[in-house]
C-alpha cells in the first residue's frame, strides 16, 4: 500500500489478506498465541484503513467505542492543560492499541484527541467484533490487561521517553538547499554517540508504509531529508516526522509565506526548530524577517561552517542528551560557579544549554558567548573586584544605587549581542512585579536581560519591559532548573551557591541600637542595609528552590564557609572552593557524568544524583 495513496477499505471474510499484515498481527502483544484461522476470522470483522500524517482519528459514530490496532506508523494522544494549551501525553507506535479504555468502560465521551503523527495503517475492531473475539479466545482479554499495565508503568516512569521524537524531517526553507549535507552530518554525530541513525532522501519516495515502518523500527533515529521547500517528497517527510527541523541560510531572508505545516504539528503546539547555516565560522547573523517569524519556531540552532561542535551539540539535542547548565544567584558566592564550570570542562562535560539567575545568569551568559574559563574569570574579576558596580549611590527614591555602573559594565562585556545570536541556547529569569510571575528571557538584548535578572529590589532600580517592572530573578526563582526542564532536551547539571544560613547577628539588640552607636561600631559583625536587601531578594524563593533542586540530575553545592553575598574581594577563594568541591565529587565519588552523552543509544535521563 503506497504511502502517498492510503485509503480506507473493507476487508471481507473471503479476502486474500496481504502476507505482511498477518505477519505483523502475529507479533502484536494483544494477539499473542492466536492461530492463523483466528486471525483470518478477526480480519473478516475489521476495517483496515490508512490515516495520513496529521489527520485526526475521529471518535464519533461507530468509532466511539471501537478498538484500533496500529499496523504501521504512530499516533499521538493530545489533551488540553489548565491553560488551554495542547500537549502530547502519549506516543502510540506500531503494534499497540488505542481506544481500549472506551471499549471496556462503554464511555462515548472522549477528552483526548488522537492524531496520526505520520502516515499510518490501522485496523478497526467494533465492540461486537471484540466481544466475539474474547468469547472464542479469552486469553486476548488477559493480553489486553497486560498491555494496559505495561503502558501505565511506562507512562509513570518514562513519560518523556515515550513522547521523545524518533523521526526528524530536515526541511529546506529556501531553494537550493537540497544538496546541503546537514542531515548526514547529524547522522554521523549520532552514530559516534552510539545511536543507530540513518538518513532517507527522495530516492526512497516510492517505498510502502510497511517499508518505512520497518526501517524506523530498525533504527534509533531516522532523518528524512527534504529536497525542495514545496515538493511532494518534502511533504511526505513532514508527515512522517515526529519533529521538524527547518533549514535556512542566515545570509538570505526567511520566506514570509508561512510554511504549510501538517495540521497535527499546529494542534500539538509542537513547533519546528530552525537550523541556521552560517557561511563563516565566526559569524552568527540573524536573517531578514527573523524577528517577524521567530514565533513560528520552538527554538533555533546556529550551525557555522566547518564547526563540528555545532553539529555535535545539535545531535545531542536530537538524542535527548544535550547537557543543560543552571547556575543560581548568590552575589559574591556566585563566583564559585566559575570553579564548578572549570572542573566540569576538564571532565569533558559539554555546555549545550545554559541558564541562570542574577550572578549565575551573568556567568552562564559568558559561557553561552563561548568565552573560555580564563576569559570568563578575568572579565568577572575586572567587573566585580577591580571596581565596585554598586557604588553609584543616589537618593533612594527607587533604589540605593543608580544602576548606571552595572548597566555600563554589562554593555562593555556583552555589547549589542542579542540572546538569539548567541552560539549556544541561553535564558535567564527575572521577577515580574506587575504580574507576580517569572519572566523568562530568551530574546532581546542580552545585557538588558541580565540587568533585569540582577536588579535586586531596593538596591538596583527595576528594569521596565512593555510597562512591566522586572527585578532580580532570585525573588521568585533563584535556581531555575524547572525552566530548563521545560525543554526536556537532556540531563541538567545545577550549581547552587545559596547556602542555608547567610546572615547572622551576634547582637540581640542590633535593630534597636541608635544611629551613633552603629556608626561608632562601624557595623562590626552586623549586616548592613545592602546585605539585608540582598538576602531579602532571594529568601522568598527558598521553598521554590528546594522544589526545583529535585529536578536536577546532578546538583553541586559548594559549601563556601564564611563567604557572604558582598565578599567581592574573596573572588579567588570562592572560585578555588567551587573547583575543589566539584573536582573532588567528580574524581573521588565517581559520578559518571560523561556517560550521559557518550554511551549507548538510549535517550533515558539518568537518575538524579545529589553531589553535595
Amino acid at each position: 500500500m503506497s504511502m502517498a495513496f492510503l485509503s480506507s477499505f473493507r476487508v471481507g471474510q473471503d479476502t486474500v489478506y496481504p502476507d505482511h499484515l498477518r505477519a505483523r498481527l502475529h507479533n502484536f502483544p494483544l494477539l499473542q498465541d492466536l492461530g492463523d484461522a483466528a486471525l483470518r476470522r478477526l480480519l473478516g470483522e475489521c476495517n483496515w484503513f490508512g490515516l495520513p500524517g496529521g489527520t485526526e482519528l475521529k471518535r464519533d459514530g461507530e468509532n466511539a467505542q471501537a478498538l484500533f490496532l496500529i499496523v504501521t506508523g504512530s499516533l499521538g494522544v493530545f489533551v488540553k492543560d489548565e491553560h488551554g494549551a495542547r500537549r502530547m501525553v502519549a506516543h502510540v507506535g506500531a503494534g499497540e492499541t488505542v481506544g481500549e479504555m472506551s471499549l471496556i468502560s462503554g464511555d462515548k465521551h472522549h477528552s483526548a484527541e488522537i492524531v496520526a503523527l505520520r502516515d499510518s495503517e490501522l485496523l478497526r475492531i467494533s465492540p461486537q467484533g471484540f466481544e466475539a473475539l474474547i468469547t472464542r479466545h479469552p486469553r486476548v482479554m488477559l493480553n489486553l490487561m497486560r498491555v494496559l499495565v505495561k503502558r501505565l508503568e511506562e507512562t509513570t516512569h518514562n513519560a518523556s521517553d515515550r513522547s521523545r521524537p524518533k523521526t526528524f524531517a530536515v526541511i529546506p526553507l529556501q531553494p537550493g538547499l537540497g544538496d546541503e549535507h546537514v542531515s548526514h552530518r547529524i547522522a554521523i554525530a549520532l552514530s559516534e554517540m552510539g545511536s543507530n541513525a540513518a538518513v532517507l532522501d527522495r530516492q526512497h519516495a516510492d517505498q510502502s508504509a510497511e517499508w518505512f515502518s520497518a526501517f524506523e523500527d530498525d533504527h534509533d533515529v531516522v532523518l528524512y531529508r527534504g529536497d525542495e521547500p514545496d515538493s511532494a517528497w518534502t511533504h511526505l517527510c513532514m508527515r512522517q516526522a515526529d519533529k521538524l527541523l527547518l533549514l535556512a541560510r542566515s545570509d538570505r531572508p526567511l520566506p514570509q509565506r508561512p510554511l504549510d505545516l501538517p495540521s497535527h504539528k499546529e494542534r500539538a503546539g509542537n513547533l519546528p526548530e530552525l537550523l541556521l547555516l552560517h557561511p563563516s565560522t565566526g559569524e552568527r547573523n540573524l536573517p531578514e524577517h527573523f524577528a517577524l517569524r521567530s514565533g513560528l519556531f520552538e527554538s533555533h540552532h546556529h550551525i557555522r561552517a566547518a564547526n563540528a561542535n555545532d553539529i555535535r551539540r545539535l545531535a545531542r539535542f536530537i538524542a535527548g542528551r544535550a547537557v543543560g547548565i543552571v547556575l543560581a544567584g548568590g552575589g559574591a558566592r556566585g563566583f564559585a560557579h566559575i570553579g564548578v564550570l572549570k572542573a566540569l570542562a576538564e571532565a569533558g562535560v559539554p555546555f549545550d544549554h545554559l541558564g541562570g539567575t542574577s550572578m549565575g545568569a551573568i556567568i552562564a551568559a559568558g559561557m553561552a558567548c563561548e568565552w573560555s574559563i580564563d576569559e570568563l574569570t578575568e572579565r568577572v574579576r575586572t567587573a566585580f573586584v577591580d571596581q565596585n558596580p554598586l557604588s553609584d549611590y543616589t537618593f533612594p527614591l527607587i533604589a540605593l544605587v543608580r544602576g548606571k555602573k552595572v548597566s555600563t559594565l554589562l554593555q562593555q562585556n556583552f555589547g549589542d549581542v542579542r540572546i538569539e545570536e548567541l552560539p549556544k541556547p541561553f535564558f535567564c529569569v527575572s521577577s515580574d512585579l506587575t504580574t507576580g510571575r517569572i519572566h523568562d528571557h530568551r530574546s532581546g538584548a542580552l545585557w538588558r536581560a541580565l540587568r533585569a535578572s540582577v536588579a535586586l529590589p531596593g538596591i538596583l532600580p527595576p528594569v521596565t519591559h512593555h510597562g512591566h517592572l522586572l527585578v532580580d530573578g532570585g525573588v521568585m526563582n533563584n535556581l531555575p532548573v524547572d525552566v530548563m526542564r521545560q525543554r526536556e532536551s537532556g540531563p541538567i547539571v545545577a550549581s547552587d551557591v545559596t547556602g542555608e544560613v547567610d546572615l547572622q547577628v551576634k547582637d540581640d539588640r542590633y535593630g534597636e541600637r541608635p544611629l551613633w552607636w552603629l556608626l561608632g561600631q562601624r557595623m562590626r559583625g552586623t549586616p548592613s542595609i545592602i546585605s539585608i536587601l540582598m538576602r531579602s531578594g532571594t529568601v522568598g524563593s527558598e521553598a521554590q528552590r528546594r522544589v526545583v533542586r529535585e529536578q536536577a540530575d546532578y546538583l553541586f553545592e559548594p559549601p563556601l564557609p564564611d563567604i557572604g553575598l558582598r565578599d567581592w574581594k574573596l573572588f579567588d577563594r570562592a572560585i578555588a572552593e567551587g573547583y575543589e568541591h566539584a573536582q573532588s565529587v567528580i574524581e573521588k565519588k565517581g559520578v559518571p557524568l560523561t556517560d550521559i552523552w557518550t554511551e549507548g543509544p538510549a535517550v533515558a535521563l539518568p537518575h538524579r544524583q545529589a553531589v553535595a
